[in-house]
């Protein structure tokens, strides 16, 4: 299992829109890898094998992360978030992930003054999702998958 296209996304309510949309805010990539459906189609495959997928907890550096992924890939999953903590995996664009798991004093500054931008990270080629812990987040999510 290797990444190469993460969507970032922010949590967010957003009554006015409907399913997942209604719980996150997508981040422009900017490549057009990740446009003409790619994200619909990474979460129609996460939907039509909904049975298969568990959440997860896993802590990397003492943050807990919670993991939805399909039960039989969570071994695969934890050693490829690993190595995403550590920046070992070249992505097609910028994933912060490692910035969230292991911040520099620069990014501490930032995020004392902003929070971390991202809290919720897609991977639409292997139909992975994972976010920072948040139980109402999780609560919502669970409704809206």
């Amino acid at each position: 299992m290797k990444p190469y296209l993460i969507q970032r996304a922010r949590f967010e309510n957003r009554d006015f829109k409907t399913g997942i949309d209604s719980i996150i805010k997508l981040d422009y990539m900017g490549s057009s890898e990740f446009e003409n459906g790619a994200v619909p189609k990474s979460l129609k495959k996460i939907r039509d094998n909904k049975k298969e997928y568990v959440f997860i907890k896993f802590n990397i550096q003492k943050k807990d992360i919670i993991i939805y992924c399909k039960e039989s890939e969570i071994s695969d999953v934890k050693k490829y978030l690993l190595e995403l903590s550590r920046g070992n995996h070249k992505l097609k664009e910028y994933c912060d992930f490692k910035e969230y798991i292991n911040p520099s004093k620069f990014d501490l500054e930032i995020q004392a003054g902003y929070g971390h931008k991202t809290d919720f990270w897609w991977d639409i080629e292997n139909h992975i999702m994972f976010w920072k812990q948040n139980t109402e987040f999780k609560m919502k999510f669970k409704n809206h998958i």
